[in-house]
């Protein structure tokens, strides 16, 4: 199965995969009959971190609906003027909600919002063929350049190994399989969920931890206040992250928060470092076209065009101030305070 909520998902239900398939421009996957899930895809070779999977179109967008009265006659009515392939594709698709309104059922049951807080959504004939995982080893995002999704490789992955993004952005065990069940109807049985108690109970006491101190991170006040304290705490989260092995979302995003923390506070030359590891980290999960890195590149060269820098000059440094020659292990202790 496959998701049809996400945070800002205008569209409820879980996915069980067609046998329609519509090929992208790559083939580094085939689909398969996956136990206990259904479909799902397979890599049908090596695929390295950084690769792009699959670009995925949408077959039908909500935008064609003209008003809530005439809902199905206006997705019948773009659906048939759709080629057959695509029209297969989209009514093979799982309705989670069988009856009247079948065809906006199945966007209700398939549909992604084209972006994130989009109040258009739509419907994509790959995409939800892909399954979850707590630990996932792909990631899909919306490219708006190309208005598609995309899906690339964020863990090496190899020949015959599923395909896997996740529908969540972290929690504990208990969490996450409060809300796969809540929103997407299944119990999660991913290489992260069915661990040994003793290795799930470390896990999760790891990421307890780690919400907390995203809090922390993420109060305005302690970082303008007490900056020292707050980067620690981040080294403290990157270390939980490294002992996981998030490869995520989750890791840019401290990476962000870590920029915004040193820029505040005038400290452009690890500000710049910060956003360049962000910027990293983006290409690999969304491609060299990433729009979150695109806008994230200026700062890079000058942390001080963003409106966070400056508010104090209690760490003022230049882009010029970033060390060279120092080994890999002596520079990440530079970077994170760790020397100070």
């Amino acid at each position: 199965m496959a998701p049809s909520s996400t945070e800002n998902d205008p569209f409820q239900g879980d996915h069980v995969i067609s046998s329609e398939v519509v090929k992208t421009e790559t083939d580094v996957w085939r689909l398969e009959t996956i136990p206990g899930k259904g479909k799902g895809l397979i890599a049908s070779e090596d695929i390295v971190s950084g690769t792009l999977i699959l670009s995925d179109f949408p077959l039908l967008k909500t935008d064609v609906i003209t008003s809530m009265e005439t809902v199905e006659r206006d997705l019948a009515r773009a659906l048939k003027a759709l080629p057959k392939t695509h029209q297969r594709a989209f009514l093979s698709l799982h309705n989670n909600y069988p009856g009247k309104n079948p065809l906006s059922n199945i966007i209700r049951s398939n549909g992604y919002p084209l972006g994130p807080g989009s109040e258009v959504g739509g419907v994509f004939p790959n995409l939800s063929r892909i399954n979850h995982s707590c630990k996932p080893n792909a990631k899909h995002s919306w490219n708006p350049a190309l208005q598609k999704y995309v899906v690339y490789a964020i863990r090496s992955i190899t020949k015959g190994q599923e395909i896997l993004v996740s529908y969540l952005s972290g929690g504990d065990s208990q969490q996450r399989q409060r809300e796969l069940k809540d929103n997407f109807g299944f119990t999660c049985a991913c290489e992260l969920c069915s661990l040994p108690a003793l290795a799930l109970r470390a896990s999760d006491s790891r990421l307890i931890r780690a919400d907390a101190l995203n809090r922390t991170i993420g109060d305005s006040q302690s970082v303008r206040n007490s900056p020292a304290k707050v980067l620690k705490n981040c080294v403290r989260l990157r270390d939980i992250y490294l002992a996981e092995g998030v490869v995520d979302d989750r890791l840019p995003n401290l990476y962000y928060d870590c920029f915004q923390i040193n820029n505040i506070h005038g400290d452009q030359a690890r500000a710049s470092v910060f956003a360049r590891k962000y910027c990293e980290e983006k290409r690999v999960a969304e491609g060299p076209d990433s729009v979150n890195a695109l806008e994230m590149m200026p700062f890079v060269e000058d942390p001080s065009k963003d409106d966070s820098f400056g508010s104090t000059q209690g760490w003022k440094s230049s882009v010029k101030d970033i060390p060279v020659g120092l080994d890999s292990g002596k520079f990440e202790k530079w970077l994170w305070r760790e020397d100070a």
